[in-house]
């Protein structure tokens, strides 16, 4: 037997959270964009007088907000994987549950080989980000590191 289906939430309470949500991630992403942008502001003042120094303040610029949106993208892929499996193991897709997307909004879950198909199709993507995330995330230490140790020119 299958495992119970969360009760279906009331649209307008889930359109305003959405929209909430929403909002403060564009908040925070316009607050995120201002600071980072006084920062490169700093470092191109910087750069007229001490070339290595500036260089060093962007690397680390570079790998802390670089590295942290990578990571969450790794996370998120993560994320997609485990929901994956959870819905092969229940045999429903989306699976029910806090990380679930969706699952509460559409009509009728998938059940049977559709669910089965969707939920190696979403392991396989979630795969794809968590991968392809790791894999920016060294090229991006790389380049990084490239730029510390470059001295040419100086």
């Amino acid at each position: 037997m299958a495992a119970p289906l969360p009760p279906v939430v009331a649209p307008k309470a889930s359109v305003r959270a959405r929209l909430a949500v929403l909002a403060g991630a564009v908040a925070l992403g316009l607050a995120l964009q201002q600071l980072v942008g006084g920062r490169l502001a700093e470092i191109a003042a910087l750069s007229e007088r001490d070339l290595l120094a500036a260089r060093a303040e962007l690397a680390t610029l570079m790998r802390v907000v670089g590295g942290g949106a990578l990571l969450l993208t790794a996370a998120t892929g993560a994320v997609i994987v485990a929901a994956g499996r959870r819905s092969l193991a229940l045999g429903v897709f989306p699976p029910p549950g806090l990380l679930a997307w969706g699952a509460r909004a559409g009509p009728v879950p998938l059940r049977g080989d559709a669910a089965r198909r969707g939920a190696r199709v979403g392991i396989a993507l979630g795969a794809a980000v968590l991968l392809l995330s790791l894999v920016a995330l060294g090229l991006l230490w790389h380049l990084t590191s490239v730029l510390l140790a470059c001295r040419a020119g100086v």
